[in-house]
């Protein structure tokens, strides 16, 4: 259980291994600490010494080396040899030093997790900041006068000194952003804006990944929409060309000089994320021989290449984590060549029964929804869990567009909700005579009353996800209670997964649409989401309900 707890941790973000010294404190109680590893959003810790810390419970972790100064949640518990190993979860992750992180890591946990906000880079007198909306990077801006949009144009011969000075005395004067300006005069065509805009933002971005020093902070929240040109920029290809720049690959030095018999496969965990990589025919060539089998050296002799090209390109897939290197029985997950070099196109079949699944999933009972029988045994549940993890899990279908994406988080996430139950002999045992009765009686309200208290507690001890998996059982189990929905909504937003905490939300104003809670909080989640007018319109029908509501006037303050 602790190994899928710790796997779960590192679904979003790369886990870094260090070890220093730190601080863990828990109310009154300060204990040293030695940290074993962390990551954007989570920390591994081992604490040497008896102490009353629980799973749930809330420490502050502290870090002077790795700047680090954290609430978080205790995730998971482990005793080893070397004393009480726990896995930490920051609630609200912010930023680092660029010495202790990768850029790409960063981009690729940011989309994993469908965050909207800006991620600032700040390094000396440089500032560039990479807006990103729901995962995808959108937009990017710098302070750099050879990232402005008319030196672009300027030194690709676009546009004239006269013409630029020109149209930044009418942007001073109207307001107008400078491309749309450009456009007025005919200076370039709105095609070429556009291609110039998305080679700005490849440009600062590449630039943010090749710098050394310097630190970066996520604010989370709505994007500034008159800031913003929204684009659909392929980060996978900006990170593979990036890290392939000689001052990137000379920050991976341990990259180009690994032995000749390290072993390499592909990881399974940005496979997604880089899909549409266009490599060269010599770059494929490569990755044709990579195989948890076949050493480096192996590959520099077989792919006939010369040695420095093949290790920059090797060293350019580790930064990417497109490719990791084996240790000690590392599996390679049925991960092959083709399927990194190939771009993937979702099959018709799949799509439908994505279809199919969503319109369906508020009638099916939990065994239907794993495709198992109801005299299933533990291991046959636990196969079929397994089987649709590979199947439907959202971190293999990055390529699936929205809305049909959301509708696939939706879906996993009551097959895991299933899974939760369905593996445990109590709650397996509860569920069966609930649904031995055919119909919503007094027995399923109840297990989902007895669900809901659960979660209450858990929401109080801060323990979200064991929280958010009650809240979604109790509303599985009673649907027609928008309280279920309204919690579950509530700890969805609190875990920073705003796109389902606001379906959540919706389903509890349908079922009452005069609580001016749900209005508020259903507010403050279109804010996240980069939907101000929409959060406006919910603040003022919850203030018309209630004049006095909190958190609707809170709301109001921070609608731009």
């Amino acid at each position: 259980m602790v190994k899928a707890e710790k796997e779960n941790n590192r679904r979003c973000f790369n886990r870094y291994r260090k070890r220093c010294s730190g601080y863990l404190s828990k109310e009154t109680d300060i204990l040293k600490v030695e940290i074993v590893d962390y990551s954007f959003d989570g920390v591994g810790v081992i604490l040497n010494h008896f102490s009353q810390i629980n799973k749930g419970d809330t420490v502050l972790i502290e870090c002077e080396e790795l700047s680090l100064h954290a609430e978080s949640s205790v995730q998971w518990l482990s005793q080893t040899h070397s004393g009480l190993r726990m896995g930490l979860h920051k609630y609200k992750p912010v930023g680092g030093s660029l010495r202790d992180y990768r850029l790409s890591d960063i981009f690729i946990g940011l989309q994993r997790s469908l965050k909207t906000g800006i991620l600032k880079i700040g390094s000396g007198s440089i500032t560039k900041k990479i807006y990103i909306k729901n995962g995808y990077i959108v937009f990017a801006s710098s302070n750099q006068a050879e990232d402005q949009l008319g030196d672009i144009l300027l030194r690709k011969g676009k546009i004239t000194h006269e013409v630029i000075d020109l149209s930044s005395k009418l942007v001073r004067t109207t307001g107008k952003k400078l491309g749309a300006i450009l456009v007025e005069l005919a200076a370039i065509t709105p095609k070429e804006l556009f291609r110039t805009v998305n080679n700005q933002v490849a440009q600062i971005i590449e630039s943010c990944i090749s710098l050394h020093r310097g630190d970066f902070e996520f604010q989370q929240g709505p994007l500034p929409s008159d800031e913003v040109i929204t684009l659909r920029v392929s980060a996978g290809n900006l990170i593979f060309r990036a890290a392939k720049m000689p001052a990137c690959i000379e920050r991976a030095k341990d990259c180009l000089s690994l032995p000749g018999g390290t072993l390499l496969s592909f990881s399974k965990h940005s496979l997604d994320f880089f899909r549409d990589i266009v490599f060269d025919d010599n770059e494929r060539r490569i990755i044709s021989y990579i195989d948890d089998k076949v050493s480096l050296g192996e590959i520099i002799s077989l792919s006939g290449l010369d040695e420095s090209r093949v290790r920059r390109t090797i060293a350019a897939l580790l930064i990417t984590s497109l490719v990791e290197v084996v240790e000690g029985n590392t599996a390679q997950e049925d991960v092959k060549a083709e399927d990194v070099t190939h771009r993937h196109v979702p099959a018709p079949d799949l799509l439908e029964k994505i279809e199919q699944m969503e319109r369906k999933l508020a009638t099916l009972d939990y065994y239907t929804m794993l495709g198992v029988e109801e005299s299933a045994t533990d291991d046959e549940i636990r196969s079929a869990f397994h089987q649709l993890a590979k199947e439907l899990h959202p971190d293999r279908h990055f390529c699936i567009e929205e809305p049909t994406r959301e509708k696939l988080h939706s879906i996993f996430a009551q097959i895991t909700n299933a899974y939760s139950v369905l593996s445990k002999p109590q709650k397996r045992k509860e569920y069966d005579c609930v649904a031995s009765s055919g119909s919503m009686d007094t027995s399923r309200i109840d297990l989902a009353r007895k669900r809901f208290d659960e979660g209450r507690d858990e929401y109080r001890r801060k323990a979200f996800a064991k929280a958010a998996q009650s809240f979604a059982q109790a509303a599985y189990l009673d649907q027609s209670t928008a309280a279920y929905h309204f919690h579950y909504g509530l700890t969805l937003a609190k875990l920073d997964e705003p796109k389902k905490a606001q379906e959540a939300l919706a389903k509890a104003y349908s079922l009452d649409p005069q609580n001016d809670n749900i209005l508020a909080e259903l507010g403050h989640i279109y804010l996240i989401l980069g939907f101000p007018l929409r959060a406006k319109s919910n603040f003022m029908k919850a203030l018309h309900l209630n004049g006095f509501n909190e958190r609707a006037k809170e709301g109001i303050t921070k609608v731009p």
